[in-house]
């Protein structure tokens, strides 16, 4: 047990530090500091998905059609998305970005090639196959999250 005790200290230390450095980069970007994790993710998917709408945003975050009405209700009003309708098809509403949205998007893509090249330095000393080794640890212990989120009813999280 003495092993388990020491790993579960290590893990969380090093994830909570990680974490900490994450946030204080975050606040480095102007649209993190102006729009939540919803909204960013959500104009994210708006740009990844063909003919996005409340539906296909619902599912993608697993969550109900009206927190993400209430999302696109705010990034219209700050004017990062616009609604628009097909022709063939005035029932359905679907969204696009704007020229604020994409500029948020391609801010959010920034970021995580940024957070990618500050990790890399962390990864830099290990040889491939330490590499390898982690890789493969850290996916059989994100299965095993992802699983116990599931438990929990809480899908969207993994």
């Amino acid at each position: 047990m003495a092993k388990d005790e020491e790993l579960s200290r290590i893990f969380n230390r090093v994830s909570e530090r990680h974490n900490l450095i994450k946030t204080i980069e975050e606040k480095k970007f102007k649209f993190m500091r102006e729009n939540t994790f919803m909204e960013v993710h959500c104009i994210d998917f708006i740009e990844k998905m063909e003919d996005a709408n409340v539906t296909k945003l619902a599912n993608a975050f697993q969550v109900t059609r009206g927190a993400i009405s209430k999302v696109t209700k705010r990034l219209i009003e700050t004017g990062a998305i616009e609604r628009y309708q097909k022709p063939d098809n005035k029932k359905e509403i679907y969204f696009k970005l704007t020229d604020i949205g994409r500029e948020i998007y391609w801010e959010h893509e920034k970021m995580h090639q940024t957070r990618i090249e500050r990790d890399s330095g962390y990864f830099s000393q290990l040889s491939n196959e330490e590499k390898d080794n982690l890789i493969q640890i850290l996916n059989k212990i994100y299965g095993q999250i992802a699983e116990e989120l599931k438990e929990l009813g809480m899908d969207n999280y993994i």
